[in-house]
């Protein structure tokens, strides 16, 4: 057995490991079950005050600090949209202006696949439902010092669960806890967000290629995560390869593809989900154009490999039209007129306590 598989299965074993009691025929964890059933505990409270979303609050994103601060720029320079009709297209306007963007960097659990390795999956969901928490509280550390939590913040108005852990391992906790205490802010993960484009629509693709950092190859998240996925939508005999994004500036579909051909794959690829955030999507398409132009050498080498309705979704674009078009509907925006303001945040454990519980703390102050 190669150390490599032996490492992703010990990783998912964890991952399986993460049982608790059951909650409308799925299982959900203890901290769950007991916030949900006190009434009068504060993070009930909590949750319940928020049936009312706050336009006034923030954007949340969670993750790797790495992540955190790509996904942050990406908030601040979008301008996918008119934002008078929200038609898509450009207007020379931000379209997340006067908004604040918190980016919690996550220093005290991340890189997720270790943490869950060490740890199981059962303390994995845990983070991820207290960082949902943390994200909606008025309050965060001045220092590692602050145990209480003196300093005023903004609360989340929408959540962002950047990582594709926290979608393994959290996200359907984070869903039924806010379900089960009308706690009405959406939620958003973008690797979900990727899933649904491949299989929850109209047309259907089976025969799937993801692009990641190589931080997640060999864990089995994004595999285990499309098996699910695959079993949710009905979707019958698909197939999936996934490789670390290129690292040649101008080549990284073709570098994508020669991966999957080397692996010894000759059907065609129906799409290429992408999920890493430094990749930019109009270069992808770019190189997408010349390996449809039958006059170029890159259609001979790389024509076949992909089916004539080949096309390529990117968690960036879609995250950016998921909160933009979900904070529309809600009348979420604040209407300051003002550029994107991003806030920095790290997470810092709890010195003394429970392994899953940190602090929330401005990064200037870390």
């Amino acid at each position: 057995m190669s150390r490599t598989f032996s490492t992703c299965l010990l990783i998912l074993l964890a991952a399986a490991s993460c049982t608790g009691p059951v909650q409308n025929g799925k299982e959900t964890i203890p901290l769950v079950e007991h916030i949900a059933a006190s009434a009068d505990s504060p993070d009930h409270v909590l949750l319940s005050s928020f049936a009312k979303i706050p336009s006034s609050g923030s954007i949340f994103v969670a993750g790797s600090p790495q992540v955190c601060t790509l996904i942050g720029n990406s908030f601040r320079d979008c301008d996918d949209f008119d934002n008078v009709r929200a038609r898509s297209f450009s207007d020379g306007l931000k379209d997340f202006s006067g908004e604040t963007i918190a980016l919690a960097a996550d220093e005290a659990f991340a890189p997720y696949g270790d943490f869950v390795a060490s740890n199981g999956g059962a303390a994995m969901r845990e983070v991820t439902v207290r960082t949902a928490l943390a994200a909606l509280k008025e309050k965060c550390s001045i220092s590692i010092y602050d145990i209480e939590g003196n300093k005023s913040k903004a609360p989340a108005k929408i959540i962002v669960l950047a990582d594709p852990w926290m979608l393994y391992c959290g996200k359907f906790d984070v869903d039924t806890l806010f379900s089960l205490t009308s706690c009405n802010v959406p939620v958003v993960s973008p690797l979900e967000l990727l899933a649904k484009s491949a299989f929850a629509g109209e047309k259907k693709y089976f025969n799937v290629g993801l692009m990641c950092d190589s931080l997640y190859i060999g864990t089995g998240v994004y595999k285990s995560v499309f098996e699910e996925k695959v079993a949710e939508y009905s979707i019958m005999g698909t197939s999936y390869f996934e490789a670390a994004t290129p690292s040649s500036e101008g080549q990284i579909l073709a570098g994508f593809l020669d991966k999957y051909a080397e692996s010894g794959n000759t059907a065609p690829l129906d799409v290429l989900l992408v999920d890493d955030w430094s990749v930019d999507r109009q270069a992808l398409m770019d190189e997408l154009s010349l390996i449809r132009d039958f006059h170029k050498e890159e259609s001979m080498r790389y024509g076949k490999m992909i089916s004539p309705d080949f096309t390529i979704f990117c968690s960036s674009d879609l995250t950016m039209h998921e909160c933009y078009l979900t904070m529309r509907k809600l009348s979420l925006f604040t209407h300051r007129i003002a550029l994107p303001e991003l806030k920095f945040y790290t997470i810092k454990p709890l010195p003394g306590r429970e392994a899953q519980e940190f602090l929330l703390i401005p990064s200037e102050n870390v």
